[in-house]
């Protein structure tokens, strides 16, 4: 009977990956994943912070994402049902967007009002009416600004999983309420020899202080979904399908099935996997391979989603569209490791799940044992209260990120940008770094390089050269002619006739005669002789990784060109540094194994994995991760997208692609590999600033909350009112951003 009942089960299971709007932190990952979990129907729920995404398992004939998704906004948070990736990313996009802008607004006014509210506490300023004119400001604190404190606290602590918002919620309202009531009835203590204290300034800096922290938590992770965003948008929504009949049908790519012939006009983005049945052209497939040459493309060749076409119209068989495309899949993948990382490594959010019952379990007790062996409300209230207040986290909550806020704009001012906490507490722990090559340890873009003179070659030849180049779309020809305008200026002829030959090169008609470029190929088909000793030295440059053409007139041969990716000027400097650092350094690039070495020797690196594909480099990822290594990946193009997302840490360079900037946390400006040496020590002195800020503001708690239940008070006769427990609350926050903002120096 278990095992039909186990059959029926995974007959009716059913699994989806949705996104969560409203988790602040790992704690409230870990509400949303209980939740779930506890939903009739479901059989298994994981939540993943770092991603704001839910994977669910659920029997289709119990329960449906509706329920799940109701359940979630029970407890305080919001599911998203989307119809597809891309709509779901949008709208969880827009839904944080919104939440910034609140959050922003709500910030502003508690500051506004908090401001002048704690200057009349703390000078102990009195007037008549005092009292209730700041208690308004306080509950206007309260209720305008951190309502979602109240909301979400008090939901999480019925669900059984306080939160950070509950001890925020908590401690405010009971010290506003204790506040409140000493000013409707002061006599209560004055009675009783005692001072009727006022703490509204208390609670409203309580959260002034947090709601500032949550906001830039939320401005880090308010672009969460970018890169997938633009992922998505490589591949056209629409293409032009050829019917049976000849007719030209614009359809949507859902519609679009195997065996459909597509047709792509020059400057359009390949939409599905295929193989072209007419015409030919040159692919632009930089965002797999990462090379920036397009690569030459006719019958019977594949082609694939989201590639540029650049050259000539070509007719494509599909094999595959829509969720079927490796374009799509790598969507998948990066979506995977983006969510397989770990959170942000914050101490106060993993420890608040103990943290925050403890502390309201010590308040309780401090109020009960005063009350038991003392017999006086007053000082049982006083000490409750006080341990509520000392307690409150914000010295833990600003321990990490005023350190990562001071460490941000250090990195910035040095052309660095860091995204997020993760990124700097990760690279410490580095210790092997993987180099892309395109746009990496290269400039990433193609120069003449070379360039031998076989013949007479006169600046008028040069000039056209230049000119013929230009009316070609093949980026090596934009090498060609700036080097061809450098060399002899513009032409002020003109090439009368232009033939692009695909796979050799273009020639054209000129004054001077018939002028080509291009590959050996045509230069024998142009009858032209190429000297032994000058193929001798193409072969040795070609071992180098540049590509060398060939360029003359009529069937003579005058010059071979030779074109390559320029190394860094920094490279072997940024490399022997990181070396020196005790950092092993490897190179993966989709490049052939022959450049590919021949770089890694230039830049004295000796681990390379050359010919890789965008899955390649995320496998390789992998497989050192595996081996126990903390791996930073820095690359720049589309195709080092996967391997950007499953690395522990991930650098882009500025002047590569958008995707590969989104994918990152770590972002270098101006593209100077010199910087990543720099970076690496940023993040040592980082982290060992939070490291000093955790420990104080630990510290503080355990000093200051037995302080607060009255511990010293049967010996020494010392008594923490909450007023003072307030000020030390304040002073230890004050001590913990005075420490991170070291980091400037």
């Amino acid at each position: 009977m278990a095992r039909q009942d186990l059959e029926l089960m995974r007959t009716n299971m059913d699994t989806g990956n949705f996104p969560v709007v409203g988790m602040m932190c790992a704690v409230c990952a870990g509400t949303v994943e209980k939740t779930v979990k506890e939903t009739p129907g479901v059989i298994d729920a994981s939540v993943n912070f770092a991603s704001s995404s839910l994977h669910v398992e659920w029997d289709g004939s119990t329960t449906n994402p509706e329920k799940i998704a109701q359940r979630v906004a029970d407890a305080g948070y919001e599911l998203i049902l989307p119809e597809s990736v891309a709509e779901g990313i949008e709208e969880q996009d827009e839904k944080e967007a919104a939440l910034y802008r609140s959050m922003k607004r709500r910030v502003i006014l508690a500051w506004v009002i908090t401001i002048p509210l704690a200057i009349l506490g703390m000078a102990h300023i009195t007037f008549p009416g005092s009292g209730y004119i700041m208690a308004a400001m306080a509950l206007t604190v309260m209720i305008a600004s951190g309502h979602r404190f109240y909301i979400n606290g008090f939901k999480t602590l019925r669900h059984g999983a306080p939160t950070m918002d509950t001890l925020v919620a908590v401690s405010t309202l009971v010290s506003f309420l204790f506040s409140l009531f000493n000013t409707i009835f002061p006599e209560f203590w004055t009675s009783r020899a005692l001072s009727a204290g006022l703490y509204y300034e208390a609670s409203a800096m309580i959260v002034a202080f947090v709601l500032t922290g949550k906001l830039m938590e939320t401005h880090a992770r308010h672009n969460t979904g970018s890169a997938l965003r633009a992922l998505i948008g490589l591949q056209p929504t629409e293409a032009l399908v050829i019917e049976p009949s000849g007719k030209d049908v614009l359809r949507r790519l859902s519609d679009i099935k195997r065996g459909d012939i597509v047709r792509i006009r020059p400057g359009e983005r390949i939409p599905v996997d295929g193989v072209i049945v007419s015409g030919s052209t040159a692919i632009d497939e930089s965002m797999m391979t990462g090379e920036p040459i397009p690569v030459e493309k006719v019958v019977g060749d594949k082609v694939t989603a989201g590639t540029l076409n650049t050259a000539g119209s070509v007719d494509v068989r599909t094999e595959t569209a829509g969720e079927g495309t490796q374009l799509a899949r790598i969507i998948d993948r990066v979506r995977e490791a983006q969510g397989s990382k770990a959170p942000v490594q914050r101490i106060v959010d993993k420890i608040a799940a103990v943290f925050v019952p403890v502390v309201i379990g010590i308040s309780i007790v401090t109020f009960l044992l005063w009350m038991i062996f003392g017999g006086d409300i007053s000082i049982a209230v006083l000490t409750a209260v006080s341990v509520l207040v000392i307690a409150c986290p914000c010295a833990l909550g600003l321990a990490t990120p005023t350190a990562i806020m001071v460490s941000i704009g250090k990195g910035a001012s040095n052309g660095v940008l860091i995204r997020d906490a993760a990124a700097v507490e990760q690279l410490n722990r580095v210790n092997i770094v993987a180099l892309d090559k395109t746009g990496t340890l290269t400039a990433g873009r193609s120069e003449v390089v070379a360039a031998e003179r076989i013949g007479e070659v006169t600046p008028a030849f040069i000039r056209l050269l230049g000119e013929l180049e230009r009316k070609s779309e093949h980026p090596l020809a934009s090498a060609i002619a700036k080097w061809c305008d450098e060399q002899a200026g513009v032409a002020t002829d003109t090439i009368s006739s232009f033939d692009y030959l695909t796979g050799k090169g273009v020639r054209g008609s000129s004054s001077e005669g018939d002028i080509w470029v291009g590959s050996e190929k045509l230069a024998e088909e142009m009858e032209a002789v190429i000297p032994a000793d000058t193929l001798a030295g193409s072969e040795s440059r070609r071992s180098r990784g540049e590509v060398v053409l060939y360029a003359g007139r009529h069937g003579e041969l005058l010059l071979m060109i030779s074109i390559s990716d320029r190394l860094r000027e920094d490279a072997r400097q940024t490399i022997a540094e990181l070396r020196s650092t005790g950092h092993e350094v490897v190179l993966l690039t989709g490049d052939n194994p022959l450049t590919a070495n021949h770089i890694a020797k230039e830049v004295g690196i000796s681990r390379v994995y050359a010919g890789l594909l965008p899955s390649d480099k995320q496998r390789i990822i992998s497989e050192l991760k595996s081996e126990g290594k903390c791996v930073a990946m820095v690359g720049d193009g589309i195709n080092d997208s996967q391997a950007l997302a499953e690395a522990d840490v991930s650098i882009a360079m500025s002047t590569g692609s958008d995707i590969a900037m989104d994918v990152a946390q770590i972002t270098i400006v101006g593209s100077r590999l010199s910087a990543l040496p720099a970076t690496f020590r940023l993040a040592h002195k980082t982290v060992g600033i939070i490291r000093e800020n955790l420990f104080w503001a630990f510290i503080y708690n355990v000093i200051g909350i037995p302080v607060a239940a009255g511990v010293l008070y049967p010996s020494a006769g010392i008594l923490l009112s909450p007023m003072i427990a307030s000020a030390a609350m304040a002073v230890s926050s004050v001590c913990v951003v005075s420490n991170s903002l070291r980091l400037k120096k």
